[in-house]
This record gives C-alpha cells, sequence and structure tokens, in this order.
C-alpha cells in the first residue's frame, strides 16, 4: 500500500515536473517570438519615420493647401471650396479629364497588351539561352532616360521627320502633316508615341508570372489538343490575374501622372488640344503662381487614382483572393 502511494506521489511530481518544463518551453518560445517581433519592428521604424515625414505629412499639407488661395510665398488664405469650384467651371480643366480618358483608353490596352504579348514570346522561345539575352535586352531600356524617347519621337514628327519621309515614300503624301502642331493629331500622335509600347517593367512582370504556372497544367492542355489561342485565353491569362492587377493600377497611377510628353512636346497646345490634368497643375503652380488652385487639382487626381486603384483591385481578384474571401 505504502509502495502504490509512493508510486502515485513520484508519477504526479514526474508530471508536474514535465508541465513546467512545457510551460517553460512556452515561455521562452513567446520571448524569442516577441525578441524577433521587437527587433523587426524597430530595423522598420526608420522606414515608417522617413515615409511619414517625406511622403505622408507633404500629402496632408498639400490637402490642407488645397482649400487655400496661396502664391508659395505670402500667407495662405482660406478659401474654403472656392478652389473645387472653379475647378467645376474650369473648361481647360474638364477638358484635360476628356484628353486623359481617351489617353487611359488607348494608352493602358495598347501599352499591357504589346508588353504581355512579348512575354509570351520570350516564353515560348525553346531556348533558355535566348530567353535570357531578349529579357536582357528589354531591361536595358530601363537604364535609359525617359526623356531620350520624348525627344526621339519630337524628331520623328517633325514636318521632314522619319514618319512623314516614310508615308511620302509609300505615296501617302495627304497624309504627312506636322503631327504635334495639327490639332487633330497632337493628342494622337501623344498617346500612340513610343512604338512597339512594349514597357520593359510590365513585360518582365509578366514573364515571371508566366513562369510561375505549373508545368503539368501546361502539358495537360497540351495532350488535350488546346490550341495556341485557348492556352493563352484560358490558362495562361487567368494565371497571371495577379500581375495584370498590378500592372494595371501602375498604368492608371503612371497615365494621371505623365507629365513630361505634352511638356516637352506640346506645352497643351495647339491651342488646348493637349491638355493633361497633371500638365495643368504644373502649369497652375509655376507658370501662374496659383498654388492652392495646383494643390486642388493634385486632390482631384489622388481621389481619381485611389478609387479607380481601388475598383481595380475589387473587381480583377485572382482565384486565391476570392477563395479567402469565401472563408
Amino acid at each position: 500500500m505504502v509502495s502504490g502511494t509512493q508510486g502515485d506521489v513520484g508519477r504526479i511530481g514526474s508530471e508536474r515536473s514535465n508541465a513546467y518544463s512545457s510551460a517553460s518551453i512556452a515561455a521562452r518560445q513567446r520571448r524569442r517570438k516577441m525578441s524577433r517581433t521587437l527587433k523587426g519592428w524597430a530595423f522598420l521604424l526608420p522606414t515608417f519615420v522617413f515615409i511619414g515625414a517625406f511622403a505622408y505629412w507633404p500629402a496632408v499639407r498639400a490637402l490642407e493647401g488645397a482649400f487655400t488661395s496661396w502664391d508659395g510665398v505670402s500667407a495662405p488664405t482660406w478659401v474654403g471650396l472656392g478652389n473645387f469650384r472653379q475647378l467645376w467651371h474650369d473648361t481647360v480643366f474638364l477638358g484635360s479629364f476628356v484628353h486623359l480618358l481617351w489617353w487611359s483608353i488607348i494608352g493602358i490596352p495598347v501599352g499591357m497588351g504589346a508588353s504581355f504579348l512579348v512575354a509570351l514570346l520570350i516564353y515560348r522561345l525553346g531556348s533558355h539561352r535566348a530567353q535570357y539575352w531578349f529579357r536582357l535586352a528589354f531591361a536595358l531600356t530601363l537604364c535609359l532616360p525617359g526623356i531620350v524617347g520624348i525627344l526621339t519621337w519630337s524628331n520623328f514628327y517633325e514636318i521632314d521627320g522619319l514618319i512623314n519621309t516614310i508615308l511620302n515614300g509609300i505615296g501617302l503624301h495627304s497624309l504627312a502633316t506636322a503631327w504635334l502642331s495639327n490639332p487633330k493629331t497632337a493628342l494622337g500622335a501623344l498617346i500612340f508615341m513610343g512604338f512597339p509600347w512594349v514597357q520593359a517593367f510590365a513585360m518582365l512582370v509578366f514573364y515571371a508570372g508566366l513562369q510561375q504556372i505549373p508545368r503539368d497544367i501546361l502539358d495537360a492542355a497540351a495532350v488535350d489538343g488546346i490550341g495556341s489561342l485557348r492556352r493563352v485565353w484560358h490558362i495562361e491569362l487567368p494565371l497571371i490575374k495577379g500581375q495584370l492587377k498590378v500592372i494595371l493600377v501602375l498604368s492608371i497611377i503612371g497615365i494621371t501622372q505623365n507629365l513630361l510628353p505634352p511638356l516637352l512636346l506640346t506645352q497643351g497646345g495647339p491651342g488646348n488640344a493637349t491638355w493633361t490634368p497633371v500638365l495643368y497643375m504644373y502649369e497652375q503652380a509655376f507658370q501662374y503662381d496659383t498654388i492652392g488652385y495646383a494643390l486642388a487639382i493634385a486632390f482631384v487626381l489622388f481621389v481619381v487614382s485611389l478609387v479607380l486603384a481601388i475598383l481595380t483591385m475589387r473587381f480583377l481578384r485572382t482565384d486565391a483572393e476570392k477563395r479567402r474571401r469565401v472563408a
């Protein structure tokens, strides 16, 4: 009897010891996890500080300035919604949004389509070495300043430039024109500038997405006799929807901020044919010193870009995102 009691006591003591050891191990693991978390936040803190100081704080001040009349030198005067009411009746500003709409409707699909097509062609090459050199060739264009391409196309659009030379050479003399000086062609010339419209960054993103497609899916499609076009439409495009969404959002933001082509080539002309909101904002700020009015334009652009980005993220969901949402 005494032996049984001693055994029970020993077993209880062993269980308590094991429980204490397990609790001690769990406590040490929690401390390590907390230590790693604190170290991570410590490394991130300088980033948050700089982002807050140089990105978010200026944005907040700009929003405040949108409700003032300010020339950039004297003290700002509070005007409330006055700048936004003026924008609503500003025909140049409203017309610039029409130009931006056309630029988006044409420019975004053309740029994304050309970039995806080139990514697909490189991906379909049989030689990995050939894929590497083509990727490198397009990636090198990222090192070129954008202004170089803009000024090159400025020469192409001259009366005696490359485009008119080709048209005259093939007998289409009636189509030759001063592309950037003609109100009927100036906006289109800016939109279609950059042939073949391949954006190196977008192309590399699409190529990376294509590489992530499991090989067994493509092999199964080949066994089922799916043709090239059906493979693109039903397999490859759906499986890179995440990359498409990223590039679409970046394209929307990029077009709303596209300042250099109209600034360097047309300055909004001829007449008001090529005004864009960001160019109009620039002119108001640095030519007419109406900083408050320019900040109101910037705020409207921010809201438009934000709404379009949210709609894109909302309606262009990947299958994984849809599953997480249902779960």
